[in-house]
C-alpha cells in the first residue's frame, strides 16, 4: 500500500497516546447522568451528543435506546462532562490553539487575562 507523502511519523509517543485514547473511560453509562447534575435541556443533550432531539427525547424517556451510535454518543458526552469538570485545568495557550474563545467567553473562563489577551 503506498502513503501518502508528507504524512508524520507515527511512532512510539503517538502509539502511546493512541491506546490512552482508545482505552480512555470517558463514556458516560446514559445521557441523564449530565441531565442530573446540570441544567441542561434534551435540546443540548442531542447536540452534545451529536444526534436529533427525537433520539435523546426517546432515549431519555426510555422508551427505545440509540443502537447504531450510542457508544459514540456516550462518548461526547462523556468528553464534555470531562470538560465541564476539569476546564479551569486547561491552560489558557491550549484553549486558544483547539478552540479560539471569543472574547466574552474568554472574560468568562479566563477573568485574569486582559481583553488585549
Amino acid at each position: 500500500m503506498n502513503r501518502p507523502s508528507g504524512q508524520l511519523p507515527f511512532g512510539e509517543v503517538e502509539r502511546s497516546l493512541f491506546r490512552i485514547y482508545v482505552n480512555c473511560s470517558l463514556s458516560l453509562n446514559h445521557p441523564r447522568q449530565l441531565y442530573q447534575e446540570y441544567d441542561l435541556t434534551y435540546e443540548d443533550l442531542a447536540l452534545i451528543a451529536g444526534c436529533s432531539v427525537p433520539t435523546m427525547e426517546r432515549w431519555m424517556g426510555g422508551s427505545r435506546e440509540p443502537t447504531l451510535y450510542k457508544d459514540m454518543y456516550l462518548r461526547r458526552l462523556g468528553e464534555f462532562h470531562f470538560l465541564l469538570t476539569h476546564y479551569q485545568q486547561i491552560p489558557y495557550p491550549l484553549w486558544e490553539s483547539a478552540c479560539p474563545l471569543p472574547p466574552r467567553i474568554r472574560a468568562i473562563l479566563f477573568p485574569e487575562i486582559s481583553p488585549e489577551g
